[in-house]
């Protein structure tokens, strides 16, 4: 179990697993990031011997992502992602305009609980760099709802992200640009291509990104 500081005086702790695997602590930690708010990383690696014994001191679910603030303990990533919406207002995690953000939260809940097929065959491994081969048909399912979701919001936001500013619901999309990315999905919309380089441009992603690559290549507990 490792902490990182991410300022002199954190408000509150986010424990997540390890970055190279764990796609919903990485939407849980962009949106913290995106908070603005000062944090405490507590990252837990997942394979190792203790790690169900670390997880029973933070999270309930004996699962990642969670988040303590003060006596508040939170988990699931949307949750948090919604707790931190509510501490940081001034950061627009949603989208101002409330068709917007009522859009934008139909986006968000439809990765968070959708997309079975892909995430069996495609898990997240930020290191991988692999080619996909005899997809299911619900994973080319998969995959062809979530472009075409990245095609009607871009049309609308004119980017750079899903609506315009970075919001939840990009940071609930990024670990999809990186499976589609590890697995060398084809992509050929020029829209759905410059959202994937925006996402990745993105310097909490970027951070995120150059420390799963420093990780250890161990075999992924949680995906």
């Amino acid at each position: 179990m490792t902490y990182h500081v991410h300022s002199d005086k954190p408000i509150f702790d986010l424990v997540i697993g390890d970055k190279a695997y764990s796609s919903w602590s990485m939407r849980a930690w962009l949106v913290a990031v995106q908070s603005g708010l000062p944090f405490r990383e507590i990252n837990i690696k997942l394979d190792s011997p203790k790690a169900v014994e670390q997880l029973l001191k933070h999270s309930p679910s004996k699962k990642v992502p969670a988040l303590k603030h003060g006596k508040v303990i939170v988990w699931d990533s949307l949750a948090i992602a919604e707790y931190l919406h509510e501490l940081s207002p001034e950061a627009k995690l949603w989208p101002e305009d409330s068709a917007l953000r009522a859009l934008a939260r139909s986006y968000t809940a439809e990765v968070h609980s959708g997309f079975a097929s892909l995430r069996a065959e495609l898990s997240m491994d930020i290191q991988l760099k692999s080619k996909a081969r005899h997809l299911s048909r619900g994973a080319i399912a998969d995959i062809e709802r979530i472009l075409e979701m990245w095609k009607i919001a871009l049309k609308q936001s004119e980017g750079p992200y899903l609506f315009g500013d970075f919001t939840i619901a990009d940071a609930f999309f990024a670990p999809i640009v990186f499976r589609f990315l590890s697995y060398g999905v084809q992509i050929k919309d020029k829209m759905a291509l410059e959202y994937m380089n925006n996402v990745q441009e993105h310097h909490g992603v970027q951070f995120w990104v150059e420390e799963a690559l420093q990780e250890k290549n161990n075999s992924p507990v949680f995906k």
